[in-house]
């Protein structure tokens, strides 16, 4: 028997063969009960059909089995095969909880399956069921085991959910117990959230024929609903017991290279996942302060573009922002330049000192831009030059491990793609060099301590329609995770910073909903809910709107129509669209600071609230669109 922790953070205890995994499944049944029964005088046990024949031996002596509850993931109506298989392991040593109540009683003994409206009876009379009962903890919003059982099936099923089924698109939707009518036959089964509520759950796979389904479960590498065992693997309470022969495709995939996250030491994987974890805080997003130049020359605004650029200021700025009070209220991390990660404030204070005494984490942006030349035989595309391909892989490795060195915990690097439907950008090429340069810098960054930003940029210049975007957007991400996947990427020590799908600054305006659901739709489609976090960019926009609060009000109305069905925190990584009118009002006066960093906070307040879906539009004050110029785009 051997314990690992995997590079996607899950525990799995490997053994010789099926009946030495059996033994000690048995012995943790019975000291998970012995530990329940002890702090809170019961025990509730949930387990599926496969695992129940494990459990014959045992001891009638182990427990005190008036104390245990035994409850089933699922049943096939009219069969109910899981429930006498459990009245047989378990019926003369305690009660096993009923999916059968007195009204369906008598259809169960034709052994006919059953119509719909009984099983959606049944569903809704076991959910009950599970949120009143005293041996389950019903603190939280779902039913509480203390312990959940389940075996793995050959295409990554568990309980009754099945891959793509309408049951574990059901996940975040604050279901209890699911009714299933296909095929002439009805089921109920316990939802993807129960599941993921249980304290603590126990993934079961033996032979050879589970190997393909354990590699996609542990590897990560699969879509939001076409591998459940993947998705609960993913709650912090499970771990997996396999057997050699189950296992083996996952070590072989796992060992055929160096450098990848699965032999990466197990205490640098739980940094990155930390790290991630606190950047994804509740409300929170980043300040992309990592401009080479003053942020006000980016700002799109006459009498920003004024201030002198000169270090001095851009000093003050900065030290100005990061030492807002109250800013990680609603930040979590601030995007610098490598200027900035060497700066101090005009008392001598290193810049990371302020933002982390502030409460935030340092990241670094390490790309080095691009050359406009671009790439040979491309296109010339709306930004004016043909497309490109972002410079930094060759010293990468030491700056990553400068960076750290120097206190930065993430690293941003940014790709840029640009979209014109009637030259076909953008090409294929282009994406290639963009996904495996984006997934090559991640596991750079990992290897180093850091956790990437990953950052495929599909900017809006151009006259395109939003779902030209949308198509493009699909295309481009799952390129992305296809790569990360090849590059060995560790999805939970990363988050992704996507462009929102919209139109072009020429093309058909779109409405704030209808960006919220092709963007959304557009993710589900596309990013493993392993990945921790999604942070936007928030783009550029046409002259006569208001950059800061268009930002604001498309987050929010994504947080607010998919409320409950996103497996990421879906937050913002703003610059402009979170400072321009703190530089407006600052415009390089030492006496406009407070007023400034005012601005500052509201701004980043107001984010906070989208990231809950509760933005109001026009709470937050703002320049608007009084003073707006043409900014220069490309790289900065």
């Amino acid at each position: 028997m051997a314990s690992r922790l995997l590079a996607g953070g899950q525990s799995v205890t490997i053994f010789e063969d099926e009946p030495k995994l059996v033994r000690q499944l048995v012995q943790e049944v019975t000291e998970t009960a012995r530990a329940a029964i002890s702090a809170k005088g019961s025990f509730s046990l949930c387990l599926a059909r496969p695992v129940i024949p494990a459990l014959k031996d045992l001891s009638p002596d182990a427990l005190d089995w008036s104390k245990v509850n035994v409850f089933l993931t699922g049943e096939l109506l009219g069969a109910n095969s899981s429930y006498s298989e459990a009245l047989a392991t378990f019926g003369k040593k305690c009660p096993v909880q009923g999916i059968f109540y007195p009204i369906l009683r008598p259809l169960f003994s034709t052994g006919t399956g059953l119509p719909a409206f009984a099983a959606e009876e049944a569903a809704g009379a076991y959910g009950a069921l599970l949120k009143s009962h005293p041996a389950i903890d019903n603190a939280g919003p779902m039913p509480s085991f203390d312990l959940l059982l389940l075996g793995l099936g050959d295409d990554g099923h568990c309980g009754f959910l099945h891959p793509e089924s309408n049951q574990v698109k059901a996940t975040g939707k604050g279901k209890v117990v699911l009714s299933i009518c296909q095929s002439g036959k009805s089921q109920i089964a316990v939802s993807m959230d129960v599941m993921r509520a249980a304290k603590k759950t126990l993934v079961t796979a033996t032979g050879a024929g589970k190997k393909d389904a354990v590699r996609r479960a542990l590897s990560g590498v699969h879509g939001p609903f076409d591998c459940p065992a993947g998705l609960l693997s993913k709650a912090p309470s499970t771990t997996w017991f396999v057997d050699k022969a189950a296992f083996a495709d996952f070590e072989r995939t796992s060992t055929m290279h160096s450098g990848l996250p699965g032999l990466l030491p197990a205490a640098r994987l739980e940094e990155l996942k930390e790290t991630a974890t606190k950047l994804c805080a509740p409300g929170k997003g980043f300040l992309a302060a990592d401009e080479s130049a003053g942020p006000w020359l980016r700002a799109g605004h006459a009498e920003a573009a004024k201030i002198p650029d000169v270090v001095e200021n851009r000093a003050a700025y900065r030290a100005m922002c990061f030492s807002t009070p109250g800013l990680s209220e609603h930040i979590s991390g601030v995007i610098l330049h490598w200027e900035t990660l060497m700066q101090e404030d005009a008392k001598g204070k290193p810049m990371v000192e302020i933002i982390k005494e502030n409460g935030m984490i340092p990241g670094i942006k390490v790309d080095k831009g691009y050359n406009k030349k671009g790439i040979w035989g491309t296109s010339v595309g709306p930004l004016g030059h043909p497309e490109v391909a972002t410079l930094g892989l060759d010293d990468l490795q030491q700056r990553c491990a400068q960076a750290y060195k120097e206190g930065a915990r993430f690293a941003k690097w940014r790709n840029v793609l640009q979209l014109d439907p009637m030259k076909g950008l953008p090409s294929n090429l282009s994406i290639n060099d963009t996904v495996h340069t984006l997934a090559r810098y991640a596991s750079i960054c990992q290897s180093e301590g850091l956790v990437p930003i990953v950052e495929p940029e599909i900017v809006p210049n151009g006259s395109h329609d939003i779902f030209y975007c949308a198509e493009v957007t699909n295309k481009v991400l799952k390129a992305q995770f296809r790569a990360l996947a090849a590059h060995h990427v560790y999805l939970e020590g990363a988050v992704l910073k996507p462009n929102m799908v919209k139109n072009g600054l020429e093309g058909p305006k779109a409405s704030a909903e209808t960006i919220a659901t092709l963007t959304c739709q557009t993710l589900l489609r596309t990013v493993p809910p392993s990945m921790p976090g999604i942070f936007f960019l928030s783009g550029e926009t046409a002259l006569n709107e208001d950059n800061e609060e268009e930002a604001t009000i498309n987050l929010s109305t994504m947080n607010r129509l998919f409320a409950g069905k996103l497996p990421w925190h879906l937050s913002f990584s703003y610059g402009k669209a979170l400072q321009k009118t703190c530089i407006v009002t600052w415009l390089g006066k030492a006496e406009n600071e407070a007023a400034a960093q005012k601005a500052l906070k509201a701004r980043s307040q107001a984010n906070s609230d989208a990231v809950f879906g509760k933005y109001t539009p026009g709470s937050c004050a703002s320049v608007g669109t009084d003073g707006n110029v043409m900014q220069a785009a490309g790289p900065y």
